[in-house]
């Protein structure tokens, strides 16, 4: 037994399921995983990083990819399309969920992706729990042909506790070659439709299998999803105990439902597993969603672009944003945010709906995941878009991952100029902004700050 973090309980769950390729875009929580794991290529978005490790199971291998809540968005395509391809050798999906606010700009809850086409979802509970799931999940995925999601919330994140490694796996699986199988197209579709079907079924037998829940108890019912301890704490000792951590929900759950005694659900997120329960029956059902503790006093409020905010302050332009740690700065400059690589297509909205002086703002991080896919599109539509990328050597809000890209390409159309953060004072800053917002073509202005 070794006393450990969680993110060690899930890197030598990983390390001794036999794992051997693992993908990440950094985001809460996921990126410090990634590195104990010798990440060392960070994927250029989500999405790449999801098809990545997908390949790597097409090819025999089993791999994990990693990210958090909002990440899931990003990889929403590759990801569902994989539910209904499958998979060759496991691939484990890590979805770190930021529950508590804390590295991220909502609390999105990634389970009502499952209601898409099911599945097998795990959230642990405990170190030892989340070391166990990870260490079996690669062969389930591979039993069951499908990817294997493991839910982390907040509250797991900062537990210690002991573990009891087991010994290590290795496999190996050849590459298979089975267009019906792993082509998407409307002439596979129903094919891969019924076998998504059997598997969910193999997936509920399963599932019943890892419950032995007395139902015969006299006592009210206390059913727990994932890692509740605080909420915990709180709860009536007279309340029976049940804890879950899978999806689908058992079917043994309804044995559960036919008493008539009070049932109190905890889980963290959004009313995802009380929602099910409360389908299921009548009974007399609260749900406790989670503590949401307030975290915005460290939220990076920053002075680093102090000169450039002052400067566009006086040129009197809007400004749209990106997620980063100029989304936030001690002059209140940002006039809006929408999502990570969002500022430039968000600024072609304004503009479109007749704003005049927008400049968007984008670290290069967030520029090279996506921003830069929305250039051409202002070209083509005429916009005289004016875009500040701020070089600050790679993904600065979670420990400088460098992003893959040419960050200095721009295609024909685009005029680009560069300013040195600390080698220009602020007259002169003054001046080349004031030049920079005024010009009568598109234009990108790299900030380089080192």
């Amino acid at each position: 037994m070794i006393k450990i973090n969680t993110l060690e309980a899930l890197k030598f769950g990983l390390v001794d399921a036999g794992a051997k390729i693992f993908t990440n875009f950094p985001g809460y929580k996921s990126h410090d995983l990634f590195s104990m794991l010798d990440g060392n290529i960070t994927s250029t978005n989500e999405k790449i990083a999801y098809e990545t490790a997908w390949g790597a199971s097409l090819s025999g291998k089993r791999s994990a990819v990693m990210f958090k809540n909002v990440g899931l968005n990003d990889a929403a395509d590759p990801f569902l399309n994989s539910m209904i391809v499958g998979v060759n050798a496991g691939l484990v999906v890590l979805v770190f969920d930021d529950m508590f606010v804390e590295g991220s700009q909502s609390r999105q809850d990634s389970r009502n992706y499952f209601d898409f086409y099911q599945g097998l979802w795990f959230e642990p509970y405990s170190i030892q729990n989340a070391y166990d799931i990870l260490y079996k999940s690669f062969l389930l995925s591979e039993k069951f042909k499908l990817p294997v999601v493991i839910r982390i919330t907040s509250q797991l994140f900062y537990e210690i506790g002991l573990v009891k490694r087991l010994k290590k796996q290795n496999v190996k699986f050849k590459f298979i070659k089975d267009q019906k199988r792993f082509v998407i197209h409307p002439v596979h579709s129903e094919f891969q439709r019924r076998q998504l079907e059997i598997k969910n079924l193999n997936i509920k037998k399963y599932v019943n299998s890892l419950y032995k829940i007395d139902s015969n108890n006299l006592k009210n019912k206390l059913l727990i999803f994932g890692c509740n301890i605080e909420e915990i704490k709180k709860c009536d000792d007279s309340y029976q105990r049940i804890q879950f951590f899978t999806y689908p929900l058992p079917e043994t759950i309804n044995e559960l439902l036919d008493k008539k005694y009070n049932i109190q659900v905890l889980e963290q997120g959004v009313e995802f597993a009380g929602e099910k329960i409360k389908a299921l029956t009548n009974n007399n059902i609260s749900v406790n969603t989670g503590i949401v503790p307030d975290k915005s006093a460290g939220y990076i409020i920053t002075s680093n672009y102090e000169k450039l905010f002052i400067s566009l302050a006086k040129a009197k332009t809007v400004i749209i944003g990106d997620l980063g740690e100029y989304s936030k700065d001690n002059l209140n400059s940002v006039d809006a945010v929408l999502s990570f690589g969002s500022a430039i297509a968000v600024s072609m909205g304004c503009m479109l709906g007749g704003l005049k002086k927008v400049v968007s703002i984008t670290g290069d991080g967030a520029y090279l995941h996506s921003g830069k896919n929305s250039i051409q599109e202002a070209l083509d539509r005429k916009l005289l878009i004016k875009n500040i990328i701020i070089c600050n050597g790679g993904s600065q809000g979670t420990g400088g991952q460098k992003i893959p890209g040419d960050l200095y390409y721009q295609p024909k159309g685009i005029k680009t100029l560069k300013i040195s953060y600390k080698k220009t004072n602020r007259f002169k800053f003054d001046k080349i902004i004031y030049q920079f917002v005024n010009l009568r073509c598109p234009a990108v202005l790299y900030v380089e700050m080192k």
